[in-house]
This record gives C-alpha cells, sequence and structure tokens, in this order.
C-alpha cells in the first residue's frame, strides 16, 4: 500500500510542478514604462482557456498530493 502511495505522491508532485511551470507570469513587469495598459482581459476567461485549465491542474493536483502525503504518513505508521 506504501508503494501505491508514493507512486500517488511522485505523480502529483511532477503534475505540481509541471503545471505552475507552464504558467503565465500576472505581472506586466516592464511593459508599463511606455505609458501603455495591458489588454483588456474581460470576458476571455470562460473556464476553457489555457490559463483557467493550469489553474485547475494545479488545484487538483495539490488536493491529491496533500491527501496521499497524509495517508502515506497513515500507512506507514
Amino acid at each position: 500500500m506504501t508503494t501505491f502511495f508514493s507512486v500517488i505522491v511522485a505523480l502529483s508532485a511532477i503534475a505540481i510542478i509541471c503545471a505552475v511551470v507552464a504558467q503565465e507570469s500576472n505581472q506586466v513587469g516592464l511593459g508599463t514604462l511606455d505609458g501603455s495598459s495591458p489588454s483588456s482581459e474581460w470576458g476571455s476567461n470562460r473556464g476553457t482557456s489555457r490559463k483557467d485549465m493550469l489553474k485547475r491542474i494545479t488545484v487538483v493536483s495539490s488536493v491529491v498530493f496533500f491527501i496521499s502525503i497524509i495517508l502515506l504518513i497513515a500507512f506507514t505508521k
């Protein structure tokens, strides 16, 4: 049983790392120095965008990681 949860922990950790690395930054950075405002994203994010999917993957992977770590600790004692 510990091997199963160890594999789940490893897979969810890899999923978290990949999802976080693939996400874009919310900061505008040096683009604001020229005085232009960033493009408006109002109405463009309807729940199926790449940004929203990466957020969902991050949240689900984090929950799976957390629960599997707790169960792994419980089964090893």
